[in-house]
């Protein structure tokens, strides 16, 4: 029977490592103007010996998410040498050893089949594989709410201090990477701690909940407590929203919440999204008393839980962006998993469980399969795009100097730059430059829905004389362009 475990586990940790390295590995990462502004600030903090204390921006003028995220950056960045596959890599590396410890957590105080259940739907759900390579600032938030469930289990099960310092720790960094989850989870929380624990207790609380925000609170010291007043001035006067009726703000963040609910299971699936949210409407009554400390944090969950969603109803805007509360699927699926433990532990209805663990296990090795099967060319899609498009334009340049102009759809063309600056690092090509060499002139124009916006930039950048010498279409429509001018 062990060898049996362990060789399950071997299986569905394969398929877990499989469908997050192979992105990787492809290049087909996500690779847009947050990645690449991120990834230049990383480059900045080393080149120019300029250490921040305050991270990427928010949805809010002058307000901005903490400055964990670039700290976070910094090691993939040595560790690879700027390699810009380097930072997915850092990030798959870091939600490896998180997932597996949570696993192991869940292995020693739930039971193995628990655990497997939990590493199972983790290994082939389209949110739990993409947010362990999307390299973004809330990607980070999920593993600090992992973080907030274990501190909150041995804080029930052992009611040590030290336990509800880890508890503020990890609300701390979720405020850090997602602000606006923060600031719907952290009262959130204080209100159902004050109504599962004692109030004397939550002093306890504060010095972890604090440490996070001290590179903040520097930065506000540094400026005139720019962000409080950015802060306070939305509050007062929003800009740029479309305010809702409170009835549709509650419609469209219950849509929100089956999201993701839905993003836990295998392509989103709608039969497995409502067969598994019966299995945990129905079977709430196989909490055996004796697990009091899972029941009393699955309780807690659900309070908690509800209390976000209310909560996030004091945004009545309608550019209400999903990932501001990414990480709360780790609730979802841990209260799913604590129903399969207790289901589990239920003798009558025990059998109900190792179906539930047999299917699951199944997807995994159906969506391995079909990966395999239906395996298709590899897109020009993300990083490889980018990527392959600098290479082309170097290589037709190795050794001399060039001009280059680059367009795309946001302003800023921040993921060609981080590649030129990686590449042209290497000395057998030149960084380019922004004036016309020898009357020649290369140009990126990367696709656009709104081709106005395209020929304008055209005719700004492009002299009426001009001669186009050379055109090359690539696979996602950008267009690689020298002219003479």
């Amino acid at each position: 029977m062990k060898w049996i475990k362990i060789g399950v586990f071997i299986v569905i940790f394969a398929i877990f490592v499989y469908f997050r390295i192979t992105p990787i590995i492809n290049q087909t990462v996500p690779y847009t103007y947050d990645q690449g502004r991120d990834f230049l600030k990383i480059e900045e903090i080393f080149r120019d010996k300029n250490i921040t204390f305050i991270g990427p921006t928010t949805g809010i003028q002058g307000v901005y998410h903490g400055v964990w995220w670039y700290y976070f950056l910094i090691i993939p960045y040595l560790l690879f040498s700027g390699w810009p596959q380097g930072f997915y890599y850092g990030l798959f590396i870091l939600n490896l050893i998180v997932i597996l410890s949570f696993y192991k957590f869940l292995k020693k105080n739930y039971s193995f089949g628990t655990a497997l259940f939990f590493l199972s739907t983790v290994s082939v759900s389209n949110f739990f594989i993409r947010s362990s390579f999307f390299a973004s600032n809330n990607s980070l938030t999920p593993l600090f709410v992992l973080v907030l469930l274990f501190s909150l289990y041995q804080l029930f099960k052992t009611n040590k201090s030290r336990y509800l310092f880890l508890t503020g720790l990890s609300l701390g960094f979720i405020f850090e990477t997602e602000m606006a989850f923060g600031l719907f989870i952290i009262p959130s929380f204080l209100i159902t701690y004050l109504l599962f624990r004692k109030l004397r207790e939550i002093i306890y609380l504060f010095p972890g909940l604090i440490l996070p925000i001290i590179p903040r609170l520097f930065f506000e010291l540094r400026n005139n407590f720019l962000q409080t007043r950015s802060f306070l001035d939305f509050l007062s006067s929003p800009k740029n929203t479309n305010t809702i009726q409170l009835k549709t703000a509650i419609t469209d963040r219950l849509v929100t919440f089956w999201q993701y609910w839905t993003g836990l299971f295998y392509k989103e699936n709608i039969f497995f999204s409502i067969l598994f949210m019966l299995v945990l409407l129905g079977s709430f009554i196989s909490i055996n008393k004796k697990f009091s400390t899972k029941k009393t944090l699955v309780n807690f969950l659900l309070i908690l839980t509800g209390l976000v969603f209310i909560f996030s109803l004091t945004n009545k805007d309608s550019f209400f962006w999903s990932y501001y509360l990414d990480g709360i699927q780790y609730v979802f699926l841990f209260l799913l998993t604590s129903v399969f433990f207790f289901i589990e532990k239920n003798k009558k209805i025990s059998f109900t469980a190792y179906f539930l663990l047999t299917f699951i296990i199944g997807i995994n090795l159906f969506s391995l399969k079909s990966e395999l099967i239906n395996k298709n060319p590899i897109p020009l899609i993300g990083l490889r795009a980018d990527d392959t498009i600098v290479k082309y334009v170097l290589k037709k340049n190795t050794g001399k100097e060039f001009c280059l102009k680059i367009y795309t759809p946001p302003a800023f063309p921040f993921t060609y730059r981080y590649l030129l600056d990686y590449y042209t690092k290497k000395g057998s090509v030149k960084y380019p430059k922004a004036d016309p060499v020898g009357n020649l002139c290369w140009y990126i124009i990367d696709f656009d829905n709104y081709q106005e916006r395209v020929a304008d930039w055209r005719k700004e950048n492009i002299p009426e004389t001009g001669r186009l010498i050379e055109k090359k279409m690539m696979e996602n429509k950008t267009s690689v362009e020298l002219w003479s001018i």
